[in-house]
């Protein structure tokens, strides 16, 4: 399932909603990432001057958020600013559309036969031995973290909510450069479950101008599972171990799927270690 993929530029849309998310709205920082937000599309025309004319700061004030999102300078910022007017696509080649995209073209009807499918074919042909041994892992491991990108990224958060039910805490963040960070800081006693599609989140910077090469992979010393439908990350010696998501050759159908596949994850948990209040009745 594995194909060649074009890299996108959507970082700054990322970055802004990660420090919208976490900052208080009445910090100078919020309202700054707030109006770049709503003027996203027009950023790429200004200069750092008029920027800071429609954020009503000084353009020091402008140059040091910018370098706090991880640009080099303003300059470097505009270049992700025009990544940003183009349309997001994730796609593994020519053959495959996203969800909208489909619907668009085929119709609902359409799309809820491709995606039945694909739901079916997720529960008949899982790898129930790779899911125990990850069950295995997210219970024996001190340290849990998950992460993706975007879609990808929502996949991390709810493998972080089904997995509080069981009292097993698993680290994930929306930001991308602590993502990195703590990548490249784990220890042997830390699992790292990366939810990625075509799988080069291990390789490169999907989202930075020219995808550059990501080392924190081949510098972290923790244990890393891999999800993906990309069978050649199988040969990574980044991987660990990969967890194989097929779907559809017609559509982009991965960000359902992941939802399904964490809920097997979850089930096989509970009928292995059972569920936390069960186990304390069964103690008294």
């Amino acid at each position: 399932m594995a194909g060649k993929v074009g890299c996108t530029m959507h970082i700054l849309y990322q970055r802004l909603a990660t420090l919208i998310n976490g900052e208080d709205p009445d910090t100078t920082e919020y309202h700054i990432a707030s109006v770049m937000t709503e003027n996203i599309d027009h950023i790429v025309e200004y200069s750092i001057g008029e920027t800071a004319k429609l954020c009503n700061v000084s353009k020091s004030t402008i140059s040091k958020f910018v370098r706090s999102l991880g640009f080099e300078d303003y300059t470097d910022f505009k270049w992700a600013a025009m990544g940003e007017q183009k349309k997001e696509i994730y796609t593994r080649d020519g053959s495959t559309i996203n969800i909208t995209d489909f619907i668009c073209q085929n119709g609902v009807n359409t799309y809820i036969d491709v995606l039945t499918r694909d739901i079916w074919h997720l529960f008949e042909a899982a790898d129930f031995r790779k899911i125990d041994a990850l069950v295995r892992d997210i219970h024996e491991y001190k340290r849990i973290a998950a992460f993706g990108e975007v879609y990808s990224e929502t996949a991390a958060l709810n493998l972080q909510y089904k997995m509080s039910l069981y009292r097993k805490f698993v680290y994930t963040t929306i930001d991308d450069m602590k993502q990195t960070q703590y990548i490249r800081n784990a220890d042997k006693d830390t699992l790292l479950v990366i939810f990625s599609n075509t799988g080069r989140y291990i390789s490169m910077y999907t989202r930075l101008e020219g995808c550059p090469r990501k080392k924190c992979f081949d510098e972290t010393k923790a244990k890393v599972i891999l999800i993906t439908s990309n069978w050649e990350m199988a040969g990574d010696k980044r991987v660990d171990d990969c967890l194989f998501l097929e779907y559809s050759d017609k559509v982009q159908n991965h960000p359902i799927l992941y939802q399904l596949l964490i809920e097997q994850i979850a089930l096989r948990y509970q009928q292995i270690y059972g569920f936390p209040q069960e186990t304390i009745e069964k103690n008294k």
